[in-house]
């Protein structure tokens, strides 16, 4: 008896982790009907869409989660990025909830993760009515509109919306391949002291330009800098010793 009723708390404690978590595509993947590449996809889901997950570890690679509009199978784990509740993902977290993004509002977002696409040159949407420019430059593109969707869903009093006092930010930054979908922004003050530290947007903008030059000298895969960043970016910080270089 004492045994099967253990069985059930740890099957009720695991269907409420599943419930707590869901999953956001990072690169376009086919949804399957099993966990295997044979056979016909159920279909192909695209960069930004949600997903529940049904189980929350995988097999074979594969994770098993439900669309939106209620479609059942497996995707390769490693094209989603998966997301915990906000509780749990703060408990996660080395500093405090302050210094992060709301994981609901945005779990971060990546609108590529080749490097091919990171280190080519741009002729197309170049600012200034510049010949050529870098894949940051091209790919900024987040409207006033979205600028002001980021603000008040952060709750940001009016006469704090100016670069003075913080920035719309992209989680997982541009120059790494970050998305302008607004799952990918947030609003970042300028300042976040923490220990006696500073961990304002100036801060993250520091990590930023070191990951990526990381990720062009080839020793920063996108995956790991999507990873790192998205799960903990003053961890990431840290881990690097970029806070002994200030």
């Amino acid at each position: 008896m004492k045994k099967l009723f253990s069985l059930l708390i740890f099957l009720l404690l695991q269907a409420s982790v599943a419930a707590a978590q869901t999953a956001v595509v990072s690169r376009n993947v086919n949804l399957r009907p099993n966990t295997s590449t044979n056979g016909v996809p159920v279909e192909t889901l695209k960069i930004g869409t949600t997903l529940e997950l049904v189980e929350t570890e995988p097999t074979n690679g594969f994770l098993h989660v439900k669309t939106e509009d209620g479609k059942d199978g497996w995707v390769w784990s490693r094209n989603v990025h998966v997301q915990t509740s906000g509780a749990a993902a703060n408990a996660q977290h080395v500093g405090p909830a302050n210094l992060y993004p709301n994981p609901n509002l945005t779990p971060g977002l990546a609108a590529t993760l080749s490097v091919d696409d990171l280190t080519r040159t741009y002729t197309d949407n170049c600012p200034d009515s510049k010949p050529s420019c870098t894949y940051s430059q091209d790919h900024r593109n987040v409207p006033a509109s979205v600028h002001k969707k980021v603000y008040d869903e952060y709750d940001v009093p009016p006469d704090q919306r100016n670069i003075k006092d913080g920035e719309v930010d992209h989680f997982y930054p541009l120059c790494a391949g970050g998305s302008n979908d607004i799952s990918n922004l947030w609003y970042q003050p300028a300042i976040g002291d923490w220990n006696g530290k500073d961990f304002g947007y100036h801060t993250k903008d520091k990590l930023e330009a070191y990951i990526c030059v990381q990720i062009k000298a080839g020793k920063l895969t996108l995956k790991e800098a999507f990873d790192r960043i998205t799960e903990d970016w003053v961890r990431f910080y840290f881990d690097e010793g970029l806070d002994k270089k200030d």
